[in-house]
This record gives C-alpha cells, sequence and structure tokens, in this order.
C-alpha cells in the first residue's frame, strides 16, 4: 500500500510559535507539513472556534479571511523548513489572491475548530517567492490561494525602511487617535477588532491602528502589517456597502485580488478608500489605501450576502 503523506498529517499539536513567526501559541494555526514534490507541500492547519479575531463575527460561519493568515504560515513554514532560507530574512506581501468556490466548508456550529489542509506549489525567482495552491476541508475545495512575495537581504532592508519612514513622516504629521465605529457596522462584535473610523469623506475610512493588538501586532513590526490592511479593506466595503442593502452581519468576503506596493507606516495617518456596486447579495468593492498622498495598497473584493 503507497504511503499518502496528506494522509498522514495531523492536527492535535500545533507547532511552536518561532516555527510561523509567531510569539503567541494562541496565533499559531499550523499543526504539521510534509512535502510532497520538489515544489510542492502539504500543510495541516486548526484554528479554533473561540479565536479571538477569527471567530469574533456575526455569521454562524468559520471567517475565510482567516486563511490569509492560515496561508501565511504555511509559506513562512515551507520557505523554512523545505527552502533554506535563513530565519529572520525580512520578506513583504506584494500580492494576494483567494476565491471561495463555496461556503458549505467554511459552517461553524460554535464549538468545532476549522481544520484542513493547504496544498501548495512554490516558484522561485530572483528573490521573490510566488506560492500558490489550495485550502481543502476533507476532500472538498474550500479556497484557492496565492501569495507573491520579495525576500530582502538584511542591510537592504533596513536601509530601504529608513529611507521610506524618514521620507513618509516628512510629508505629514504623526497619527492622530482614532475613534473606531460600532462594531455592529463591519461585521464585528468586538470593539477591539474594528481598524476603521468614521468616515472622513464619503466611502474614505481612517485606519485605527492598535499596536498592543494580540493578533495583528503577535510580533514586532516597522509597518502596518498586510492582515490589518486587509482587514481595514474588508470593514470599510461592509461600511459602505450597508447602504446598498447588504447585511454586514451576514455576508463574507469570498474574492479578493490585492496588491501592497511600499510599506505603510505605523505612525503616519492613513486611510482606505471603498467604491461599492452591485445589490445586496453580492457585491464588488473597488479598494485602496491611502497614505501621505500615495496610493500604498489597492485591489478588488467581493461580498457574498449568506443564507444559512
Amino acid at each position: 500500500m503507497s504511503h499518502d503523506p496528506v494522509a498522514a498529517l495531523g492536527f492535535d499539536e500545533l507547532v511552536p510559535p518561532q516555527t510561523v513567526n509567531r510569539r503567541s501559541a494562541r496565533e499559531v494555526f499550523v499543526t504539521d507539513h510534509a512535502r510532497l514534490g520538489a515544489h510542492e507541500f502539504a500543510i495541516a492547519v486548526r484554528i479554533a472556534h473561540d479565536h479571538p479575531l477569527w471567530s469574533d463575527q456575526q455569521a454562524p460561519w468559520h471567517d475565510p479571511v482567516a486563511m490569509v493568515e492560515a496561508f501565511r504560515q504555511a509559506f513562512v513554514v515551507v520557505r523554512h523548513e523545505y527552502l533554506d532560507v535563513r530565519r529572520g530574512t525580512p520578506s513583504a506581501v506584494q500580492q494576494v489572491s483567494l476565491a471561495v468556490p463555496g461556503l458549505g466548508a467554511f459552517r461553524a456550529d460554535g464549538t468545532s475548530p476549522l481544520r484542513g489542509v493547504i496544498k501548495v506549489r512554490v516558484t522561485e525567482r530572483d528573490g521573490t517567492f510566488d506560492i500558490a495552491g489550495d485550502f481543502l476541508v476533507g476532500r472538498e475545495p474550500a479556497m484557492t490561494l496565492s501569495f507573491g512575495s520579495i525576500l530582502f537581504p538584511r542591510e537592504s532592508y533596513r536601509e530601504i525602511r529608513s529611507y521610506q519612514r524618514a521620507r513618509r513622516a516628512g510629508d505629514v504629521g504623526a497619527a492622530g487617535d482614532v475613534k473606531p465605529v460600532d462594531p455592529e457596522l463591519v461585521g464585528r462584535r468586538d470593539p477591539a477588532n474594528v481598524v476603521i473610523g468614521p468616515a472622513v469623506r464619503p466611502d474614505r475610512y481612517p485606519l485605527v491602528v492598535d499596536r498592543s493588538h494580540p493578533s495583528f501586532f503577535d510580533r514586532d513590526y516597522d509597518h502596518i502589517p498586510a492582515s490589518l490592511l486587509i482587514e481595514a479593506m474588508r470593514q470599510s466595503a461592509l461600511h459602505s456597502a450597508a447602504r446598498s442593502g447588504l447585511r454586514t452581519g451576514e455576508a463574507a468576503l469570498t474574492r479578493a485580488e490585492l496588491d501592497f506596493g511600499i510599506f505603510v507606516e505605523i505612525d503616519v495617518p492613513a486611510e482606505c478608500v471603498v467604491a461599492v456596486s452591485g445589490g445586496p447579495d453580492a457585491l464588488t468593492a473597488s479598494v485602496g489605501i491611502d497614505q501621505a498622498g500615495v496610493r500604498v495598497a489597492s485591489g478588488t473584493l467581493e461580498l457574498t450576502g449568506l443564507h444559512p
């Protein structure tokens, strides 16, 4: 009988936090991993049903966006455990794409974790890594994802970040305190997980950046992490989509095509601008993150109304 490395993956024990560049075990999703071929890998993941960020939603579903973080962790495992990339090598996400073919695999019962296997293929060229694959729950395809990222030599990263910080900080004043919007307006329960403030102009929302947030800032960052930017895009889209009849507490992000340009500074004001189109059950949102007069991230989201 042939050995199936995917079937042999376990879900019982999480890998040590440092394996996925986390500090807290609460933020670790990877439980096991295996090499399937020269450029193909399988990573088992488990996301707790009561995770303080990724279970904090009104809809009765595991949050598909949690898989962006799970996929990031899978990428960390692959590059360090199998591709001989030195730990601590700076990296940056440049593109993220995801698509959910159906939401059945994400249905939650309130007590069971979301668990499944990420199967990925990796392409490396000139310091960039493209990683693409599928998230499977049992045998059911639940999501397709892809990341494009770049790795930096340490000294190059320090030089780039020093230049960008100096230039951006010189353009505008420091970021002030922004009060978050009501959680219900963006499909959340806990105010601590709201990352946008009231619109400063129609469909333009300032970012709320809480460096003490246990999920977004589980490790040291000298910039706003992509996970917070994606959440700001989603929350901005939900807030604006409510005017089109979308029930924000019963909607899921089912597709995204996102590009990230230069790093987004933590201590400089940033805003998410959004334009939505479509009906009450399915909307498309064009989103962008602006900082100091520069569009630093942009893309398209699709939101689907849920009908349990």
